[in-house]
C-alpha cells in the first residue's frame, strides 16, 4: 500500500508522533513517505521517504509563514502525486483555513486526519475553524473516546475511530543515570523535582503549575519544578512572579531535543500535565516511556491516557491545592517500574486496517493508486 503522512510543523509531538507511525507502517511492509518541513528530524535513519516541502522560520511573522505554506502545499501535492499514495493522512494542521483546499484537492484518495487536538487551543479566526477542515477526510483518527466524541458532536455522521496513543518508547534513545542528570541542570540530589515540559502554552497552565510550586515546597521544602520548553507566548509576567514570590523553579526554556530530553526526565521524580483544556496529550506517554509517573488534570482525553498507566495522580484542572497535594505525594512515592501501554506495530496494525476499509469502500481506481 502507497501511503503520504502529512505533518508540516516538522517539530514537537506530533512530528514524533508520525514519525513512528511511518517507521512502524513500513515495517509492516508498506511504501510510506512523510510530507513534512524543513525542521524534521526522523529519530533514526527512516525506512520510509522524507519530502520537506515547507521551508519556516519560529520567527517568521504568521502572515509569511502562511505565504510559505501555500507554496509548500504546491510541492506536497506534486510529492503525493510521485508516491503514487492510495492513502493521505494529514497528522493535524498548521493552519486548517489553507490547507483544508490542498486536501479537498486530493479526491481519489483515501483521506485520513488524525485530530490530535479536536478544536485550537488559541483561537485565531485567520487560521480558520477546525469542524470545516476536519469534514474534508474521509475518516478521521482520535486518541480517546473524549475528543471522539466532542468531534462527532461538531460533524454528526463524520466516519471516527478511535486509536489510543502508542507508548513513546522509540524516543528513549540513550539513557543518563539521575545523579548525572541533576549535575547537568544544577539540580541537588535529595530533591523532589516536578518537571513541566514540552512548548509553552496558555491552556498548559504554567501559572496553576507555580501556584501549586509555593503549596508544595511550604508541605516539604525539597519541591523544586523544572520548566523545560520553548515558550510559545510572553511568559515574562510568570517568570517575575515567580521570582518576586520566591518559587522553587528552573527555568530551561528551548526547544528541548530529542536527543537532550533524556536528561530532564532522568532528572524527574514526577511529570506533572496542569493542562486547563486539551483533547489529548503524547506527554503521558512520553512519560510513560522514561518511567516517570504523572499528575495529570481531569480533562479532554487525560483521565483515559492516565488510566492506562494508573502510576501518579489526577486533580481537577485549575486546583493548585489538589496539585501541590498530588506532587508532594507522587514525587516521593518509590521509582516506577516499566509501565504497559500500546506498542507502535500495535497502532499500526489498526492504521492498516482503516486504511484497508476505506480503500474497500473506495473501489478498485483508489486501491490500485492514482496515476
Amino acid at each position: 500500500m502507497n501511503v503520504s503522512l502529512v505533518e508540516l510543523y516538522g517539530v514537537g509531538g506530533t512530528a514524533d508522533y508520525t514519525d513512528c507511525l511511518a517507521q512502524a507502517l513500513a515495517d509492516r511492509g508498506h511504501d510510506v513517505s512523510v510530507i513534512t518541513s524543513s525542521l524534521f528530524e526522523p529519530l533514526r535513519t527512516p525506512r520510509y521517504a522524507v519530502h520537506r516541502v515547507f521551508g519556516y522560520k519560529s520567527s517568521q511573522p504568521r502572515w509569511l509563514k502562511a505565504i510559505e505554506l501555500s507554496a509548500g502545499l504546491r510541492r506536497a501535492r506534486a510529492a503525493v502525486e510521485r508516491a503514487r499514495a492510495q492513502v493521505v493522512h494529514a497528522q493535524g494542521t498548521v493552519i486548517p483555513a489553507v490547507e483544508r483546499r490542498f486536501y479537498a484537492s486530493l479526491a481519489g484518495r483515501a483521506r485520513v486526519c488524525t485530530a490530535h487536538d479536536v478544536t485550537g487551543h488559541e483561537r485565531r479566526r485567520v487560521l480558520g475553524a477546525y469542524p470545516p477542515f476536519y469534514a474534508t477526510f474521509d475518516a478521521l483518527v482520535c486518541h480517546s473516546r473524549s475528543s471522539a466524541e466532542q468531534l462527532q458532536q461538531a460533524l454528526p455522521g463524520a466516519d471516527i475511530t478511535v486509536m489510543p496513543h502508542a507508548r513513546y518508547t522509540p524516543l528513549v534513545s540513550s539513557t543518563v543515570s539521575r545523579a548525572d542528570a541533576r549535575q547537568r541542570l544544577g539540580l541537588s540530589e535529595d530533591a523532589r523535582v516536578a518537571l513541566m515540559f514540552g512548548f509553552l502554552r496558555p491552556y498548559k497552565g504554567l501559572g496553576v503549575f507555580l501556584a501549586a510550586l509555593q503549596r508544595a515546597a511550604a508541605a516539604d521544602r525539597r519541591v523544586v519544578g523544572l520548566v523545560a520548553g520553548r515558550p510559545l507566548y510572553d511568559i515574562s509576567a510568570f517568570r517575575r512572579a515567580a521570582a518576586r514570590d520566591h518559587t522553587p523553579v528552573r527555568w530551561d526554556l528551548r526547544h528541548i531535543p530529542r536527543s537532550e530530553m533524556h536528561v530532564q526526565f532522568a532528572a524527574a521524580d514526577v511529570v506533572v500535565l496542569p493542562y486547563t483544556d486539551t483533547s489529548d496529550s503524547g506527554l503521558i506517554e512520553l512519560a510513560a516511556a522514561f518511567r516517570r509517573p504523572v499528575v495529570v488534570t481531569r480533562t479532554g482525553g487525560l483521565p483515559e491516557a492516565f488510566a492506562r498507566y494508573g502510576a501518579g495522580a489526577i486533580v481537577p484542572p485549575r486546583d493548585p491545592a489538589a496539585l501541590a497535594r498530588a506532587i508532594v505525594r507522587t514525587a516521593a512515592a518509590p521509582p516506577t517500574r516499566s509501565l504497559p501501554g500500546a506498542p507502535w506495530s500495535a497502532v499500526a496494525a489498526q492504521t492498516e486496517a482503516l486504511y484497508e476499509r476505506l480503500l474497500a469502500m473506495a473501489g478498485p481506481d483508489v486501491s490500485r493508486g492514482a496515476a
